[in-house]
């Protein structure tokens, strides 16, 4: 606050606005923050013999005196969701960005071009300069966009050049800084009990028709226990790919209201005879960080809300979006190597009956037959049990997801292909095989952080790991059945 201000204060103040001639007065008048803003035109006169600085003093003072008044009405504004329930309204962003007033002890380290700004390690005068800019933001949102970013950083390093790095835009080190800052500063509010209060007044809490409430516990119970712990996503990023993760879980700046305008709209075009997927995906992305958070919920409500998932194409491009893999195209690439090894190796292993079971590789043999094929015969190469992947014109035997083939008892003539998980129909499409079903059934699995079965866990983890090439959790070794079957087919 100005009151506050010592005369040392004061001087840096006038150094800033090119007054730097009328330090002495002030130091000799003891002008303090508390003087400056009482002073009055007669005393400005005498402080200042040249009309040209008085104008420009009285001008800066007053932009001192209404940034004084404003700082209590946002403090209370933002104390305001405390007493009615959410009221805060925050101010629109200006169309042209102008720099908050800097400190005293910020404007002067700004003007000496301290080397502080750019050290390597924790620096005092950077953590100040982005406090305040934080400060200046979240006057208007706590979800800053990539634009708001740039306007702010964009006006900084013009006008102080120095700041700028080596990176295109000359402010990504400083973007960096800012960013961890409102993530660091959003992190309590998920806990606030006002929050939580919200949450148990609002929030809808669903259970099918006819449910009583001990089901719908034993149910939530039996489904909890499928779950795993959040993936550290850094942690499937391909080192082999030049390519980084696309999710950024940065918030893209919308607010409740454009985030259901947003589903809602993906609703309403994937309705249309022929649906713009351009428009869908661009869609999916603004809204990318509110639906992984919403994720952890049951299968029935995420699907109910986000019903675009069910789509194969969109699902897939969800898990490239989260994981930065291109599942089909790895799919592709690896079974084309290892798929007539499996082949192979089931005809003439313990598997021969399994083999000569699916008809359909008999009568035809194109590569799409043999891939499909090679995925339904390489449960049986582990010696695990099959229907933990697939099932066959049946129900799933657990709650994880599971691949269902409808309308024949051979897999590879199916008149469609189902996923289910904690018994919702999570896809059901006559349009997709075996192959583009498994790496549904792997977007499933990841994008509900579901732990794989103990019955199918090797040939999971193989697909995951050399099909897939989605890495393991750090810390996790390749169990040694995986490594052998792998030196086997390849």
């Amino acid at each position: 606050m100005v009151d506050k201000w010592s005369v040392d204060d004061t001087c840096h103040w006038l150094q800033t606005i090119n007054l730097i001639d009328a330090k002495e007065s002030f130091r000799e008048q003891q002008i303090d923050g508390e003087t400056l803003l009482g002073l009055t035109e007669r005393m400005v006169e005498r402080l200042f013999p040249v009309m040209k600085h008085q104008v420009t003093f009285m001008k800066e003072l007053n932009k001192l005196k209404n940034l004084e008044t404003e700082v209590p009405q946002i403090s209370c504004t933002r104390q305001e969701p405390c007493e009615n329930e959410g009221s805060f309204v925050a101010q629109p962003w200006p169309a042209v960005y102008n720099l908050p007033v800097f400190p005293p002890e910020l404007q002067a380290a700004l003007q000496r071009k301290d080397p502080g700004f750019k050290k390597k390690d924790k620096s005092h005068i950077r953590a100040l300069l982005i406090q305040v800019l934080f400060d200046s933001i979240t006057k208007h949102t706590w979800y800053p966009n990539h634009k708001m970013y740039g306007d702010v950083l964009g006006s900084l390093i013009t006008c102080f050049p120095f700041l700028k790095d080596g990176s295109s835009s000359g402010y990504d080190t400083l973007l960096e800084c800012l960013r961890n800052k409102f993530k660091k500063e959003r992190i309590p509010l998920v806990s606030s009990s006002i929050v939580l209060q919200m949450k148990e007044k609002y929030g809808i809490k669903r259970k099918c028709a006819g449910q009583t409430d001990s089901e719908e516990l034993g149910q939530q119970q039996e489904s909890a226990k499928c779950r795993r712990e959040p993936l550290d996503i850094l942690a499937f990023k391909d080192s082999a790919c030049s390519q980084e993760i696309v999710l950024d879980l940065e918030v893209m700046g919308e607010d409740e209201t454009s985030f259901r305008e947003h589903i809602n709209a993906i609703t309403l075009e994937l309705r249309k005879s022929n649906p713009s997927y351009s428009e869908v995906k661009n869609r999916m992305k603004r809204t990318l960080f509110k639906r992984v958070q919403l994720m952890d919920r049951p299968a029935a409500e995420v699907m109910e809300q986000f019903p675009f998932l069910g789509v194969p194409q969109l699902m897939l491009h969800e898990m490239t979006m989260r994981f930065g893999t291109d599942l089909a195209k790895n799919m592709e690439t690896s079974l084309n190597e290892m798929a007539p090894n499996i082949i192979r190796s089931a005809k003439e292993g313990s598997q021969k009956k399994l083999y000569a079971n699916l008809t359909g590789l008999a009568e035809e043999t194109t590569e799409g037959l043999v891939r499909n094929a090679a995925l339904i015969l390489l449960p049986a190469l582990f010696k695990e049990n099959a229907s933990f992947l697939y099932c066959v014109d049946s129900e799933p035997k657990g709650a994880t997801p599971t691949i269902v083939f409808n309308g024949s008892p051979d897999p590879l003539k199916a008149e469609s292909i189902s996923i289910i998980m904690d018994n919702v129909n999570i896809i059901r499409e006559a349009d997709i095989d075996m192959t583009q079903a498994v790496e549904c059934l792997f977007a499933v699995y990841f994008l509900f952080n579901v732990q794989y079965p103990v019955d199918i866990k090797h040939t999971m983890t193989f697909i995951q790991k050399y099909m897939l090439k989605l890495r393991q959790e750090h810390g996790k070794r390749t169990p040694i059945p995986v490594l052998k079957m792998y030196s086997q087919l390849v």
